[in-house]
C-alpha cells in the first residue's frame, strides 16, 4: 500500500512540475475530467487514496500532516458526490480561466504539499 502512495505521490508532483512549465496541460486535463461523468471517478480515487493515507499516517514521520491530508483528501472526494455536477463543473470552469501565473503558483503550492508528503511517508516503506 505505501507503495500505491508514494507512486501516486510522485505521480502527482511530475503532474505539479508539468503544470509549473506548461500552464496549458491544466487546463487540458481539467477539460478531460469534467466531461460526463468522469468526475465521480476521481472522486472515489480521491476517497480511496484518502482512506490510505489515514491507514499509512501512524507510521509516517509527520504523521498529522498526513492525517490532515488523508482527511482532505477523503472530504474532497465526497464532496464529487455530494456536490451537484453543474456546479463542481462551473467550479473547475474557474479554475481553466485563471491566468497562467496563478495556475504556476497552484502548481508550486502543490509541488511543495506533495513533496512533505512523500518525505513524510518515506519511513513507511518495508525494509
Amino acid at each position: 500500500m505505501v507503495w500505491i502512495v508514494l507512486s501516486l505521490s510522485y505521480l502527482a508532483i511530475a503532474c505539479c512540475l508539468v503544470i509549473l512549465v506548461v500552464p496549458n496541460w491544466l487546463r487540458t486535463i481539467v477539460s478531460f475530467i469534467s466531461f460526463g461523468k468522469r468526475l465521480y471517478i476521481a472522486g472515489l480515487i480521491r476517497i480511496i487514496f484518502g482512506v490510505m493515507l489515514l491507514m499509512l499516517s501512524s507510521c509516517s514521520r509527520f504523521w498529522g500532516f498526513v492525517v490532515i491530508m488523508g482527511l482532505i483528501s477523503a472530504a474532497a472526494g465526497f464532496s464529487f458526490f455530494i456536490i451537484a455536477l453543474k456546479r463542481t463543473k462551473k467550479l473547475l470552469q474557474r479554475l481553466q480561466n485563471q491566468s497562467d501565473i496563478i495556475l504556476r503558483l497552484f502548481a508550486i503550492a502543490g509541488l511543495a504539499i506533495w513533496s512533505l508528503l512523500v518525505y513524510s511517508l518515506l519511513p513507511a516503506i518495508p525494509r
